[in-house]
């Protein structure tokens, strides 16, 4: 009888490093969409969603966000995250971590494995990101940051969307979430995942084994370990 497995990968931190790109796309939209000038020195992006993001912003300059924010805010990043990729220089020096795609290649290549997305990224800017490296084709569903604040909810959502695409009354036998911060460990925790957490991401090992990851790895370039983790080997 065949073993189905759904493993959610976070983005950021977790599979690559856009080097402060979706840092400047934000603070330059900021800009462009609400002619404010803050340098956002003071946001922790780690870990965040981009609609809890924009919302605690919006309150730092005194108002309220309303829905046409978020809808003109939103528009307007992943064009602001496109020109920030294109620029020479450190911002543009995207780099993919040690491990991702031999990784995705080996798990798409099993026919009851289902690879999803839980990222606070919206998913323009999440699709613009994972193209860098070709690595958007590996991923058959996801969740991202402008449909809720909290990532927690984030990964139920792709939870559901995930069971959605099963057969009638099948359910997933093991569901592991990837990921390189003590949220994305907790999202995992709340949806009864295994958590698989990386210190690619600024995180040590002992940090988040500290916030209860299941497994703490340095990267995910050990393939054999991972997928004896996941009980693929």
């Amino acid at each position: 009888m065949s073993v189905s497995v759904l493993v959610l990968f976070d983005i950021d931190g977790t599979l690559l490093d856009t080097h402060g790109a979706g840092r400047l796309a934000f603070i330059r939209c900021l800009s462009s969409v609400f002619g404010w000038k803050d340098d956002l020195k003071h946001i922790r992006f780690a870990g965040a969603t981009d609609l809890d993001l924009l919302a605690r912003i919006v309150r730092e300059h005194g108002r309220e966000p309303t829905r046409a924010d978020e809808q003109a805010f939103f528009d307007r990043l992943p064009v602001e995250l496109e020109l920030a990729l294109a620029e020479t220089g450190g911002t543009a020096d995207a780099v993919l971590h040690p491990g991702v795609k031999p990784l995705l290649e080996a798990l798409s290549g099993r026919p009851h494995c289902t690879l999803g997305l839980v990222t606070g990224n919206i998913d323009t800017c999440a699709r613009i990101k994972l193209a860098l490296f070709d690595l958007h084709g590996h991923f058959v569903l996801g969740a991202y940051g402008h449909e809720h604040g909290d990532r927690i909810e984030i990964a139920r959502l792709a939870l559901r969307r995930a069971a959605e695409r099963l057969p009638p009354g099948a359910s997933f036998d093991r569901v592991f979430l990837i990921g390189d911060t003590p949220n994305d460990i907790r999202a995992a925790k709340a949806i009864g995942a295994t958590s698989i957490a990386v210190a690619t991401g600024g995180q040590d090992g002992a940090a988040l084994k500290a916030a209860g990851a299941d497994f703490a790895l340095r990267d995910l370039s050990n393939l054999p370990a991972i997928l004896e983790i996941l009980d693929l080997a």
